[in-house]
């Protein structure tokens, strides 16, 4: 006996055999119950997704001598008959093959003739667009007002070619593309059937191959089967396809993320050994680097249809957004440029080394150099960079209390009222070093640093103009062009290693001038915390013990919680509704219950025994939550702070001044609170 291939020998013969389109199966089988039929279907898909396979059990349902019916017996002549391709009133055109109008016209001529042995007298045109313009014209009395003895089933994998008249005389189903896990699922039945080991992943493998045709997926099963000499091994199949091996693309991901340059180029030289296609290695890097910024910005989104859906998000945690969006843009600029490169491997290696060289410069991860000693002269800045500095600091430090300046490290001033020399060098004498004032700064400069520095929140102007800091008298003379001395700004502490301490009281009495109000705090303001400092100190919160555990503090539980991705989800949109023993019971928002499934209990069931440090059980029932969600709760606490930090903003003192003397207008929609 002849071997008959996969694609014809597991062929559906019933509708629950069908894989995947659901939506064409569940109309025609309501259609076949109801006796709701109509005379002329049209299927449309690609290659190999089941029009030709759907229409012929759709023949036979209408023809089994059992009765029309959605399940034919298939033990029927009919039945058989059909299944064979032998009926005689099951008339299959190849339309492709006969698209003259005078074929047309023949193939009608005995339309009007009852069936010779079945119900209905089919007619399965396939190709349907392949026909002429004067055969559909020929076909369209016919097809609109056939007898009733006539069906037509029509399947084209080209819709649009189709005239709009022909359109409107069928009922229309589009056959969707089978996913990977459709034919991963379906291959492993059959080679189970068929008594071939394989390997899964090998599997995934073809599946992604068959580009959503089961058809193409059966073939290469085939195909794989002979060359793995009766079994299918990744390896081999990786082989037969030319394909990339994925793990090298993991490889180079993780390498990236722990910016491993090593790593890296081992990654590639490891991926060199197949002899692989580079630009198809940079499509797999980009198609996984897509991947993962869809995990990031939505975790159960993420499809599972290269087999790999863990490995995705656990990339997704190791990667900052920011550095995705560069790789991807990256690697996008380089499989344009891949061509020029001197060899397609060399391109590559550019490629990732340009990923490793430029990363991101976050604002917690700013300034990257040394800070400018005071010696160094910095741009001034504008008054709208100083109010955009100042302002968060004072937010932050607002609720502090005001302490009392520390005097600074001099030399303490003598009882003389005149200027010292430090304030007002002689023209040509050697300045002294100063922490605060170097050398080559000007003497209006070195005034200025020796008055204590304020924040500008702190500092209260006069409604007209503030008064200079010196008199006219006291400028000293020069010699030489002029040049302008750097302007000192709000952010000069900050920006120094040793910030300038207030003068004692007796220096500003001695110029008559009124002593300034205390600063909030004499310390230079402490350096920026990073996020993931932030994140730690957020999530820094009292552990509970499981016989404490109550409705009220499942929130304190939730934030102890090591859990990511859509079970974090999960958790956050829940409410702690009993607990006896070690058994918990939630509510989860009905809300956000659309991606909710069983095996969701036992994850949690899971981190929460881990945070406990004994086994507990879990019950998550979606529904009607009564009282407030971590998530409610994060988002109430947030907008709090919002409104705090924009009543804060609306009552600080030079806000008030620039509204009411330039005419400014403060965005409230561009306040946030500080993390």
């Amino acid at each position: 006996m002849s071997y008959q291939v996969l694609a014809r020998k597991y062929r559906p013969r019933t509708f629950r055999e069908t894989v995947g389109q659901e939506h064409v199966l569940q109309a025609l089988i309501n259609a076949l119950d109801h006796n709701r039929l109509h005379h002329a279907y049209l299927f449309t898909g690609t290659r190999g997704v089941g029009k030709t396979t759907i229409a012929r059990i759709l023949a036979k349902c209408l023809n089994c001598e059992s009765g029309v019916s959605s399940e034919p017996c298939g033990q029927c002549t009919a039945c058989v008959e059909i299944a064979e391709n032998r009926f005689v009133d099951l008339i299959e055109v190849d339309a492709a093959s006969r698209t003259k109008v005078e074929d047309t016209r023949e193939l009608l001529e005995n339309v009007q003739y009852a069936p010779t042995r079945g119900r209905y007298k089919v007619y399965l045109i396939d190709e349907v667009h392949m026909l002429s313009g004067h055969s559909f014209n020929a076909l369209l009395k016919t097809l609109e007002e056939p007898p009733p003895h006539v069906k037509f089933l029509l399947a084209t994998t080209d819709p649009q070619k189709l005239p709009v008249t022909i359109l409107s005389r069928c009922l229309q189903f589009n056959l969707k593309n089978m996913n990977p896990e459709w034919i991963v699922h379906h291959l492993k039945e059959i080679l189970e059937k068929e008594l071939v080991p394989f390997e899964e992943s090998a599997l995934w493998l073809l599946g992604r191959s068959a580009d959503g045709s089961m058809r193409d997926a059966m073939s290469l099963s085939d195909q794989a089967i002979a060359y793995g000499s009766g079994k299918i091994t990744e390896a081999e199949v990786r082989a037969m396809l030319g394909t990339i091996d994925q793990r090298a693309i993991y490889d180079m991901i993780g390498a990236l993320a722990g910016q491993d340059g090593k790593a890296l180029l081992g990654a590639v030289e490891q991926m060199s050994e197949q002899a692989p296609d580079y630009a198809a290695a940079l499509a797999e890097l980009l198609a996984l680097l897509h991947r993962v910024a869809i995990a990031q910005a939505l975790p159960e989104a993420v499809d599972n249809s290269h087999g790999d859906r863990d490995k995705v998000l656990e990339l997704a945690q190791a990667l900052a957004p920011e550095d995705v969006q560069l790789f991807y843009q990256t690697a996008l600029l380089g499989r344009r440029d891949l061509p020029l490169a001197p060899d397609p491997r060399a391109g590559l290696e550019m490629v990732l080394l340009r990923m490793l060289a430029f990363k991101p410069q976050g604002l917690a991860e700013i300034p990257k150099k040394p800070l400018p000693t005071a010696g160094e002269s910095t741009p001034p800045a504008s008054p709208g960079e100083r109010l955009a500095e100042q302002i968060p600091q004072e937010t932050a430090t607002e609720s502090k209390p005001e302490a009392t300046p520390e005097p600074a490290p001099r030399e303490e001033p003598t009882s003389d009222p005149k200027p010292s020399a430090d304030d007002h060098p002689e023209p040509g004498a050697p300045a002294t070093a100063s922490p605060a004032a170097p050398p080559q700064e000007t003497s209006a400069a070195s005034n200025r640093a020796s008055a204590p520095e304020q924040p500008l929140a702190d500092k209260q102007p006069s409604p007209r103009e503030e008064p200079p800091p010196y008199t006219e008298e006291e400028l000293p003379p020069f010699d030489g062009p002029y040049e302008p001395a750097p302007e000192r700004d709000a952010r000069e502490p900050e920006r120094a290693p040793e910030p300038v301490r207030e003068s004692p009281p007796s220096a500003p009495e001695a110029r008559n001038e009124p002593p300034a109000p205390a600063p909030a705090s004499s310390a230079a303001p402490a350096p920026a915390m990073s996020n993931a400092e932030a994140a730690a100190q957020k999530k820094t919160v009292p552990k509970v013990a499981l016989a404490d555990t109550r409705p009220e503090n499942w929130a304190q539980v939730f934030l102890g919680l090591n859990a990511g991705g859509l079970l974090q989800s999960t958790a956050a949109n829940c409410v702690l509704v009993g607990r006896q023993g070690n058994d918990l019971s939630f509510v989860l928002d009905e809300r956000h219950s659309a991606l909710f499934d069983e095996g969701q209990q036992q994850r949690l069931a899971d981190v929460l025994s881990d945070y406990y440090g004994e086994p507990v059980r879990v019950r998550i029932q979606p529904g009607e939550v009564e009282g407030e969600t971590p998530a409610a709760q994060a988002q109430r606490i947030k907008e709090e702070n919002r409104v705090q930090a924009l009543e804060a903003m609306k009552t600080d003192p030079i806000v008030q001044q620039l509204v009411e003397h330039f005419g400014a207008t403060l965005r409230e929609d561009t306040v946030q609170p500080l993390e």
